[in-house]
């Protein structure tokens, strides 16, 4: 064991300074008493960094065009770019960080890109393509989505009410557009994706409840201490 000569301690293992007065240990070391941990190298760390740089680098430059450079009147780009650019770093991060839990994901991804298409349509004049269109195809995608993971996921049952939860969520979201857009009894064409969205997201309920029924029922009663 090793001694320290001012406090007159003896210390095991293979420590080198003492750990009351900090000065060094005198005599031959013995094995170590606690494993060497490693501390843990994010390899991902110095690419979001690089690719952050990068991009806000761009989008400097291009707001040093959009408001110095350019006279005529027009719409500033750049601030669109900004908007872009800082969402394209939100999602990059939460994939490097590697927690893979993936409904949240792309429930947290789908409200993400929504808003962005619709604050695009917006900043563009509005035509409506984004409300439309394309979030009910990324409605549509969502849920078939997190169908999949409910089965292909081993720990369903654990995770069972936020499948639930999210195809509820984005099953509401088309019936009440949808609801907004019937006149006279008929629905709009422009309403079509939605009704396509809508039909995905009871048939997907469905089939959670159907195939699943069990495990979502014992979650409940656990959750809930019923």
């Amino acid at each position: 064991m090793r001694t320290c000569p001012h406090c007159h301690i003896q210390i095991g293992g293979d420590a080198e300074y003492c750990p009351l007065c900090q000065n060094r240990l005198t005599g031959p070391a013995e094995e170590p008493w606690w494993p060497h941990l490693t501390a843990p190298v994010h390899r991902f760390a110095m690419l979001f960094k690089v690719v952050a740089f990068l991009l806000l680098a761009g989008t400097v430059v291009a707001g040093a065009v959009d408001f110095l450079l350019i006279e005529t009147p027009h719409r500033h780009f750049s601030l669109l770019l900004l908007v872009w650019v800082l969402a394209i770093l939100l999602v990059l991060r939460a994939v490097l960080r590697r927690r893979y839990n993936g409904p949240r994901q792309f429930f947290l991804l789908l409200l993400l890109v929504s808003g962005l298409l619709v604050f695009t349509d917006w900043f563009n004049g509005y035509t409506g393509y984004s409300v439309d269109l394309v979030i009910p195809i990324l409605c549509s995608v969502t849920l078939v989505c997190n169908f999949i993971f409910a089965f292909w996921h081993s720990r369903f049952t654990r995770n069972a009410l936020v499948y639930l939860l999210l195809n509820i969520g984005v099953g509401v979201l088309p019936y009440l557009l949808l609801a907004s857009r019937i006149g006279a009894g008929q629905v709009d064409t422009h309403s079509i994706p939605w009704v396509i969205c809508l039909i995905i997201s009871i048939i997907t309920f469905l089939g959670l409840l159907i195939f699943q029924g069990r495990a979502l029922r014992s979650e409940l009663e656990k959750r809930l201490h019923m």
